[in-house]
């Protein structure tokens, strides 16, 4: 095809596709944080027409007890608005949550984006973080050969590690533990195997390798569930 044509072509292909070549990449992270507030809202709007329309079904349903049962009417409406309390409370809670979790995912990818440039992989980030746990930090380690990254999590008395360490590909690893302590057994994240270690205390240890030669490793105060869904959440 000749160069006037191709250009031609690959124009009316991007014009057709809406694809704007020269937009920045900070204008673009401002579209998508404008989509996901967009959904978010549109999920609470939603959220609060189904808790108006049982708080209405709920309060049809004390009305006609009161009408066909007067004896028990009295407890049944406090039962019923109490219902409806709850509902209300655990809606607030849930949208609570959300916003937290956002603020969260939004505060790890700035500190991620810091020191990607320096970083020779490209570095992976868990969507689920246990709960009551808050992101601290993510740093390079100054005293590795290999690039290495540590990204913790604190709570209270309890911290979580999640080290990426790149490798070459002739690197192999085996795990092995003290039955008396420990017992170790082969777990499916995602495409890949890991190792995951459950110790006496209910903690948790887990190792897999990235097809990108990247052996990554959770570790800490988490059991064997929330390190597995840590890990299947990258």
């Amino acid at each position: 095809m000749p160069k006037d044509k191709l250009d031609d072509f690959l124009s009316s292909s991007l014009k057709a596709a809406e694809i704007k070549v020269d937009t920045p990449i900070n204008e673009l992270e401002q579209m998508i944080a404008e989509k996901i507030i967009v959904n978010r809202r549109q999920k609470r709007q939603k959220q609060r027409r189904v808790i108006e329309i049982a708080a209405a079904v709920i309060l049809l349903l004390a009305v006609s007890g009161a009408v066909f049962f007067p004896g028990p009417a009295y407890a049944l409406k406090k039962q019923l608005f109490q219902t409806i309390i709850n509902i209300g409370e655990s809606l607030n809670i849930s949208l609570s949550s959300d916003d937290d979790q956002l603020r969260l995912q939004n505060r790890i990818a700035q500190e991620v984006a810091a020191i990607q440039e320096d970083v020779p992989f490209e570095l992976l980030v868990p969507r689920y973080i246990p709960p009551g746990f808050d992101f601290e930090s993510v740093k390079q380690s100054p005293t590795d050969e290999q690039a290495c990254i540590i990204m913790s999590f604190s709570a209270p008395d309890a911290n979580i590690l999640f080290v990426q360490t790149g490798i070459t590909d002739k690197f192999s690893s085996s795990v092995n533990v003290d039955a008396q302590q420990a017992r170790a057994r082969k777990v499916s994240i995602d495409k890949y195997e890991g190792n995951l270690i459950t110790f006496e205390d209910g903690s948790a240890s887990l190792l897999w390798i990235t097809d990108d030669h990247i052996m990554c490793q959770l570790f800490g105060d988490i059991n064997p569930e929330q390190a597995l869904e840590m890990a299947e959440s990258i």
